[in-house]
């Protein structure tokens, strides 16, 4: 019985020695290899103290061993490579994740969808868009974001049919911020059906563009402005005076087509209505100014001046003042007229040199109204300027 126990003892002593070797051997390779990570980091990080971050970046990509603990570095490397404008070197990095067979399926959606934003920075939009297309198909966890680049690629495209049937999935997903981008991208196909022709075509797109988003004027503005150009000029005010209740600030942009309707029609009982209900509620220059108008035309340039100057009493502008100085300046003479020349030369200069819209979401401001912001790229966030130096 006692020698059985002491084979039993020599045969564990072994086992356990055995054990402790491999143990320690693995250990050595594992410490040889943080070693040498440890050191190719700290190379690294002196290139990045020295500024020289391409070094940098190289010895970091050669650093790190692709494996599940490392994806989500790769993916941040690549991410920063693309944001500094390496495009090439980010392809790079994802299509070395790609390349792994052993690669995740979450990891390899999320590599793949990483790859697509690298050739979307690069303009490669067709190679973006079959990656986006197949992710989008997967529904899985970059389905959205998927469908939200496609929205992105077919507006640069202006593939709007394309566009307004990704939106509407993003919609079906209960993303109730697309709304905006669904009636803009409806507004793109009604312009396009009125210029070839198809009025009726466009009306239905506005509609659309309206059952989307209710408080999209460019539908009520542009439907209004195409029926005054086919003739259709009581259709024209009734669209246009809706903005009263879609968005009072946009309500000067459509008096130019209303004042074109009326005088087609040769009456503008209807448009006196209409502007005084808007000055007692929603007052604006160029309310006043198109009021002033017809009362210069009804009652002469002396009513119109003090009613133009009564209104300026209440509400300040520079376009106002302008308009005041030329109902009297005509009348002026000798040197009230060369100062009443002056202050025109004057506010002229100030109005051509100050923007009229302004973005509501970046700041972005110019002289002309984009339905999409040039700087921030946001749809429905331009409007017109109010105040002193505005409407």
């Amino acid at each position: 019985m006692s020698d059985l126990l002491v084979f039993v003892l020599i045969l564990a002593s072994l086992a356990i020695g055995w054990g402790l070797g491999r143990y320690d051997r693995k250990s050595k390779r594992r410490k040889e290899k943080s070693t040498h990570l440890s050191r190719e980091y700290f190379v690294g990080l002196n290139y990045l103290l020295s500024d020289k971050p391409d070094q940098a970046i190289e010895t970091f990509i050669h650093a790190l061993e692709v494996n599940s603990d490392t994806v989500e570095t790769h993916l941040a490397l690549g991410g920063l490579l693309r944001k500094r404008g390496e495009v090439d070197k980010a392809v790079a990095v994802h299509q070395n994740l790609l390349a792994r067979p052993d690669l995740s399926k979450e990891n390899s959606v999320e590599a793949h969808f990483s790859l697509a934003k690298d050739y979307m920075a690069a303009g490669l939009l067709g190679r973006a868009e079959r990656i986006l297309v197949e992710l989008a198909e997967e529904r899985g966890q970059r389905r959205a974001d998927s469908l939200g680049l496609l929205a992105t690629i077919f507006e640069e495209e202006k593939e709007w049919a394309k566009a307004l049937i990704v939106a509407g999935n993003l919609k079906n997903m209960g993303d109730k911020s697309v709304r905006v981008k669904l009636g803009q991208y409806c507004c793109e196909l009604a312009e396009q059906c009125s210029r070839a022709g198809d009025l009726r075509e466009a009306r239905r797109y506005f509609k659309l563009a309206l059952a989307h988003d209710r408080g999209c004027v460019r539908a009520s503005l542009s439907r209004g402005l195409m029926e005054q150009k086919a003739g259709n000029y009581k259709e024209a005010v009734k669209v246009l005076q809706g903005f009263v209740q879609q968005d009072p600030d946009f309500i000067p942009e459509s008096i130019p087509i209303l004042e074109a309707c009326y005088d087609s029609m040769a009456s503008d009982k209807g448009l006196f209505q209409y502007l005084n209900r808007c000055l007692e509620r929603y007052p604006s220059v160029s309310v006043v100014l198109a009021l002033s108008r017809r009362v210069a035309v009804k009652h002469g340039d002396e009513v119109a001046g003090k009613f133009l100057g009564d209104q300026l009493k209440k509400k300040p502008s520079i376009r106002g003042l302008s308009q005041l100085i030329d109902l009297h300046i005509k009348y002026a003479e000798g040197s009230a007229k060369e100062n009443l020349s002056i202050l025109k030369g004057f506010t002229s200069t100030l109005l051509a040199q100050k923007p009229v819209y302004r973005c509501g979401n970046c700041g972005f401001s110019g002289k002309q109204l984009h339905w999409l912001c040039p700087s921030c790229h946001t749809w429905g966030v331009v409007k017109p300027i109010q105040g002193l130096e505005g409407d």
